[in-house]
């Protein structure tokens, strides 16, 4: 149970990597997105699955804990998605396709939160788009 624990943990935290940089993208994280991220953690990801810490946080909070952090830190957003990036292609494996879903459906609502997405934005959800498709899924899809 706890390394199901800490793997879900440490997904989440790595999430709160990749929507920051999603809505740090354009340089500015506007309010907007804050409360759109926060009204996706609460309608997607807390329902996803139990996990909690041993402070009976949810899981999933950690998504806006570490945005929270970098938002503060004024963290760039490259640096912010490189460390997702990394973090992804260091475990390919626990990224299932319903999750990868559910990563590329909330970073679009992240980016169109605020008058549509702009290029900064783009240039991430593209970058996203073409970190999370491999063979083994473009196989499922179209097999």
């Amino acid at each position: 149970m706890d390394s199901v624990r800490s793997n879900y943990q440490k997904i989440y935290e790595h999430l709160g990597q990749l929507f920051y940089a999603i809505a740090a993208g354009d340089n500015t994280v506007k309010p907007v997105e804050i409360q759109r991220l926060k009204d996706l953690v609460n309608e997607k990801w807390l329902p996803l699955e139990g996990t909690v810490d041993e402070f009976s946080t949810d899981a999933a909070h950690y998504i806006l804990i570490v945005f929270d952090y970098l938002l503060d830190q004024n963290t760039s957003a490259e640096a912010a998605f490189h460390i997702f990036e990394e973090y992804y292609k260091d475990n390919r494996d626990e990224f299932t396709a319903t999750l990868k879903r559910r990563i590329s459906e909330t970073s679009i609502a992240i980016a169109h939160s605020f008058a549509g997405a702009n290029q900064s934005e783009l240039k991430f959800l593209t970058q996203l788009h073409n970190l999370m498709t491999d063979n083994n899924v473009v196989n499922q899809i179209h097999g």
